[in-house]
């Protein structure tokens, strides 16, 4: 079992939990374990987010792959999916320093080999040897400055030129998109009124971006915007918001894209991937039109995996992150907006009204702080309690330890609304007697 890689990459408060000297070990470990493994080495990629901490653990990071005789190009302030865009194009491997979503005091390590996420066997390698690893590599690896930036916005451009003259609201989150999305309007003709752009280390995702729609929801109403647009602090993420302030999150957008991908003679295997959170609306909405959709476990990387295995090429979370395979390999929160804004124009639909028109099963999400995840989730009485509910009909329970923080999400759905309020009201209170009692009941 890995004690440091999560469901998207090793996450942690800096300075405590991931420490510059965790991060070195990782770079060490990965650059041994990855060499191993054959995986492609040309100068190896190092981008961040706008957070305080990420020139820390930067600077670990490359300390510890010159030292293994590695050639390294610092990025600066990149989105998460640039990075894995350029790994892929310059065939070789990237370090994204990012905690997300997460507040400023957390940050991260992802790694990224020709575009994709390593694989659970190789992180559970890189934490086998993080004290292994005694010896530097036979030389001394350098530094190289070069601003890899203008490939990636001369690709999005190209593709979406056809949207100059667009009006859009863009909540970048105080986080990474302020290095690409002010590029990219400029470079089409959109016209974009911009938001939280002005980063200080300590104020990304705070009050804004996907996880705050608030913010959006009001400032749309006094600008000439069509769509707003909201990233997180990474800009993997693209949730949308209407002119009213009605929320268009990423159910709504793997919809109308897979429509409108049909249409076009683009969608694989005539088959979308969502999760086990996805509303069941969606499944049934698609079904009707007579397209296949798949659930797997919550996390892009899960949703990637299943894509591939199924040959499908969108896919995505109702958090807004959306894989559009045939593009990229990661969720990238400008191309899915992009290719939103290029889908309503083509299937001549407003995103709202599409939105509204799916009558969606009533969801409830809540989560409870928790100190052992595990074995909550191992707990003969919590497991009783979600076979009870699962045999009930037309109410789905979804109960999963988060891989990112201390938490167990409870998500409910059903027909009934006061059902799944009482349903999803008994969940906590059974985790909470479990973890306030100390007495696991393992099954």
């Amino acid at each position: 079992m890995k004690k440091y890689f999560g469901t998207d990459g090793v996450r942690g408060i800096a300075n405590e939990e991931l420490t510059a000297e965790l991060a070195f070990k990782i770079g060490k470990s990965a650059s041994y374990v990855l060499k191993l493994h054959n995986h492609q080495f040309k100068e190896i990629l190092i981008a961040r987010d706008t957070r305080i901490s990420g020139e820390m653990i930067e600077s670990a990071l490359t300390s510890s792959l010159l030292s293994m005789g590695l050639n390294v190009t610092l990025c600066g302030v990149m989105p998460t999916p640039t990075l894995a865009w350029l790994t892929r194009n310059h065939q070789t491997v990237g370090f994204m320093v990012s905690a997300s979503h997460n507040p400023w005091m957390h940050n991260g390590i992802k790694i990224f080999s020709d575009g994709y996420k390593l694989p659970d066997e190789i992180e559970e390698e890189i934490e086998y040897n993080l004290d292994k690893i005694s010896k530097t590599g036979p030389s001394v690896g350098k530094i190289v400055r070069v601003d890899m930036l203008p490939s990636y916005i001369e690709w999005i451009v190209k593709r979406y030129k056809d949207l100059a003259g667009e009006r859009l609201a863009f909540d970048l989150a105080n986080g990474a998109a302020i290095s690409t999305v002010p590029l990219v309007v400029k470079e089409i003709g959109i016209k974009a009124t911009i938001f939280n752009d002005k980063p200080d280390g300590k104020n990304i995702n705070e009050k804004c971006g996907a996880l705050y729609l608030d913010f959006m929801k009001e400032a749309i109403k006094n600008t000439d915007a069509t769509y707003g647009i909201v990233n997180d602090g990474d800009a993997d993420r693209c949730m949308m918001i209407g002119k009213d302030g009605h929320t268009i999150d990423g159910d709504d957008i793997i919809v109308v894209n897979a429509l409108n991908m049909k249409k076009e003679g683009r969608l694989k295997n005539n088959t979308v991937v969502g999760t086990v959170m996805t509303n069941l609306a969606i499944e049934e909405y698609l079904k009707r039109n007579e397209i296949q959709f798949l659930r797997t476990k919550v996390g892009d990387r899960y949703v990637l995996e299943k894509m591939i295995e199924a040959g499908s090429n969108i896919g995505g979370e109702q958090s807004g992150h959306v894989i559009f395979l045939d593009l990229e390999t990661t969720g990238d929160g400008l191309v899915t907006a992009l290719e939103s804004v290029r889908a309503s124009k083509l299937m001549k639909i407003d995103l709202k009204g599409f939105s509204l028109g799916m009558k969606r099963y009533h969801q409830i999400l809540e989560n409870v702080e928790v100190t052992d995840k595990e074995s909550i989730m191992n707990d003969r009485e919590v497991l009783d309690f979600i076979k009870k509910v699962q045999r009930y009909e037309s109410l789905r329970i979804v109960l999963r330890p988060s891989g990112t923080e201390p938490l167990i999400r409870i998500m409910v759905e059903g027909k009934d609304k006061a059902m799944v309020r009482k349903v999803v009201d008994e969940a906590k209170e059974i985790i909470e007697r479990v973890k306030d009692s100390g007495k696991i009941h393992k099954n």
